[in-house]
């Protein structure tokens, strides 16, 4: 075969190859579409229950609802305890700040029993004096002086009242769930109301005795010095008036004053004094507070 002829052949047999090649070429492409669709199909059977397309059961619905419903209500109880025991240590710190005030008014009530029994005593003596008309030796009127000053003494009931006003006006007794304290400190106020009261008559009637003091007692015949809690009285001390009607006035309000410190008064402050101990007894007891 001569070279012209093998020339004219040689495009023939270069022309089939690009045929071959992309035949081949196709059927490579052709497989990776095929297996992408089929994993595309794949995925549409099986749904992962996160997709966005997946269908919820009503199951997963109710269960999810559930497990809301539980952490929010199991929040709740945590924060309803929280505040139950903050709740309760406050109710607890006002319980013992109001047996460390009910301790000095022990004390103050105290003081004020005594206190009436030496003014009711000088006013009894004080009475006796007028009433037997003993107006002229001057060992009697340096007595009448003395009793004077005695008798009608200032005198003041204060008791503590720094829980009590917080108790009252900051809603603090919505704190204290002890039926009994709750029960008791009622009662001891409604005793410190009805002393107010008796303080009130009290200093009424030493105010009225007071004033008709000043047409008997002459102030020149006390010293202007305090010896022992005691004012001194001149020898020469004399009476403004020996008037009968003045003096038996006087008599009869010294004896109305008197007979209040001596009987209710005095029945209110040891009845309240005996409330006072009650309570810090009933605290003591409901809080285990009797070695703090």
């Amino acid at each position: 075969m001569s070279e012209e002829e093998n020339i004219e052949k040689q495009p023939i047999d270069n022309a089939s190859k690009p045929t071959e090649i992309k035949n081949i070429s196709e059927e490579n492409t052709q497989l990776p579409t095929t297996d992408h669709q089929l994993q595309i199909e794949n995925m549409e059977v099986h749904k992962h229950p996160h997709h966005v397309t997946h269908k919820k059961k009503w199951g997963e619905y109710l269960l999810e609802f559930f497990m809301l419903f539980l952490a929010v209500f199991l929040g709740f109880v945590a924060e309803n305890f929280r505040e139950h025991q903050v709740e309760k240590e406050r109710g607890r710190e006002y319980v013992k700040s109001f047996r460390e005030d009910l301790c000095k008014d022990t004390a103050i009530l105290q003081l004020n029993i005594k206190t009436l029994k030496r003014l009711s005593i000088a006013g009894d003596s004080l009475v006796k004096v007028l009433q037997q008309n003993r107006i002229q030796l001057p060992q009697d009127l340096k007595k009448l002086y003395d009793y004077n000053l005695a008798s009608l003494a200032g005198f003041s009931i204060i008791l503590t009242d720094r829980t009590s006003v917080q108790l009252k006006n900051s809603g603090g007794m919505r704190l204290i769930t002890r039926k009994k304290i709750i029960d008791a400190i009622i009662d001891y106020w409604a005793g410190i109301d009805q002393l107010a009261k008796l303080e009130s008559a009290a200093q009424e009637l030493r105010l009225h005795a007071r004033e008709k003091s000043y047409l008997i007692f002459d102030q020149r015949f006390y010293a202007d010095s305090i010896i022992y809690g005691k004012r001194g009285i001149s020898e020469q001390a004399q009476l403004m008036t020996k008037e009968t009607l003045v003096l038996t006035e006087f008599a009869n309000r010294i004896a109305h004053l008197k007979n209040l410190f001596k009987g209710p008064y005095t029945i209110y402050l040891t009845n309240q004094k005996a409330k006072a101990d009650t309570l810090i007894a009933i605290i003591n007891k409901e809080y285990h507070l009797e070695n703090e």
